[in-house]
């Protein structure tokens, strides 16, 4: 059908979208999740880097105005040429420092302001071996204070400005990934929301179509059930009539054949005529059982002349003729007049129940109880036969009933069957079809 195609195609479209949009949402998670980090890497890298330098050339003052104060202690042309090397180390070791920050923080202001008091530091300095080797103490320590202990005192204020501003960078940098972390969580929500949404949208079409074809097949079924119901009754309307026909019609007619045949021969026949004649009306007798016997197979005339319990004790009676199996029959508070429907259900399904009893069930004893209460018509078959699995449904002939066949003709007639049977149990079948008008 055109529109359920086109459901189809929308239910199928949406299902999509939510594939896709969840598989876009989660490579996104994944991407941010990347992006973030990188991002948080490369700021705490930066600040770790420069708080290195910054250490290394805090370290560096430190030592050379040691190892200056320790020259002006002792002043000797050994000791100025340890305190020559000592130096010549510790600027190289600024100079790589200087290298580093330049390279990270080449955009700060406060790094010319150090690299141009770290350089007057150290050309001051690089002159103590040679020009306070042989001064005076009070120069040496005029010295000291006129030119180390300020100059010291500057690069510590522009290392504190360099810490300062690589702290102010830390922040905003933490700031920048806080916002990029939070612009790509909007991002994932985003897509996500869009998920859910298209999720809702294919739930509750999957639902109205679910209900759609739920409601249709509800519909069908009821249709079939109506049709099943209607070929039941044309199927029984066909078996009274013709069983009608058989036995009024077909049966009287041979039945006045063998009268007249046993007429012919009251009277005196010609030599051998009388053996022909007893032959014919031997084969009437058979015809007219045999038509009997089908009359009862399509449906016995006692069910609609005299009721359901009648019909019954003949169909019984027929079981024992054929089979050597003990039969019990219990009838309690039936009615001659029962609603055709119930009468017939109860009737077929009994017949159907015996007959897989003689045919597959191995039993030496059934035992057939119909009931009737006061809102229902209650049967029962039970039998001590090998019994089967009710997974596996009842055993039945190829053009009979079976199992389904009489659930199907309870159903139609408002009422419940009960299976139970078990391998090695035997089998119980009980009908229960309720009455809606009671027969006072």
């Amino acid at each position: 059908m055109p529109v359920g195609l086109s459901q189809h195609a929308v239910l199928r479209t949406g299902y999509i979208a939510v594939i896709a949009v969840l598989i876009l949402s989660a490579f996104e998670a994944w991407r941010i999740q990347n992006s973030l980090s990188a991002q948080n890497l490369i700021i705490y890298r930066h600040y770790a880097e420069q708080d290195r330098a910054l250490r290394v050339l805090r370290l560096n003052l430190w030592q050379a105005g040691n190892y200056v104060r320790d020259f002006l202690i002792v002043s000797t042309p050994s000791q100025a040429a340890v305190l020559h090397t000592q130096l010549n180390d510790l600027r190289t070791e600024d100079d790589r420092a200087l290298q580093l920050l330049d390279r990270d923080s080449g955009r700060v202001a406060a790094i010319p302001k150090l690299r141009r008091s770290l350089g007057e530091f150290w050309n001051v300095v690089a002159a103590v071996p040679q020009s306070m080797l042989n001064v005076s103490d009070e120069s040496k320590l005029e010295f000291l204070q006129r030119e180390i202990v300020p100059r010291r005192g500057e690069l510590y204020n522009a290392m504190l400005d360099l810490a300062a501003a690589d702290q102010q960078k830390l922040e905003e940098g933490e700031r920048d990934f806080a916002d990029a972390r939070r612009r790509g969580g909007w991002r994932l929500i985003t897509m996500l929301a869009v998920g859910v949404f298209l999720s809702v949208f294919v739930a509750r079409a999957s639902l109205k179509h679910a209900q759609t074809l739920e409601s249709r097949a509800e519909r069908h079924y009821h249709e079939l059930q109506k049709l099943s119901a209607r070929l039941l009754h044309v199927e029984e309307e066909g078996r009274r009539k013709l069983s009608r026909e058989l036995h009024d019609e077909i049966g009287q007619a041979l039945a006045l054949l063998q009268i007249e045949i046993s007429n012919a021969l009251a009277t005196p026949q010609p030599p051998g005529a009388r053996r022909p004649l007893e032959r014919a009306r031997e084969l009437a007798e058979q015809t007219v059982q045999t038509i009997r016997n089908m009359a009862l197979l399509l449906r016995p005339t006692l069910l609609d002349d005299l009721g359901l319990v009648p019909a019954l004790q003949f169909q019984l009676e027929d079981f024992l003729r054929r089979n050597p199996i003990a039969c019990d029959f219990v009838e309690e508070g039936v009615a001659d007049e029962l609603p055709d429907p119930a009468r017939t259900c109860a009737y077929r399904v009994i017949q159907e129940a015996l007959h897989n009893c003689e045919k597959h069930s191995g039993a030496t004893k059934v035992r057939v109880v119909v009931r009737q209460l006061p809102d229902a018509l209650l049967a029962e078959v039970e039998d001590n036969g090998r019994g089967f699995s009710c997974d596996q449904g009842m055993p039945s002939r190829n053009n009979g009933l079976g199992l389904l066949g009489i659930r199907e003709r309870a159903a139609i007639a408002g009422g419940t069957l009960v299976v139970d049977s078990a391998p090695g149990r035997g089998t119980r079948i009980t009908l229960r079809i309720p009455l809606t008008e009671v027969p006072a």
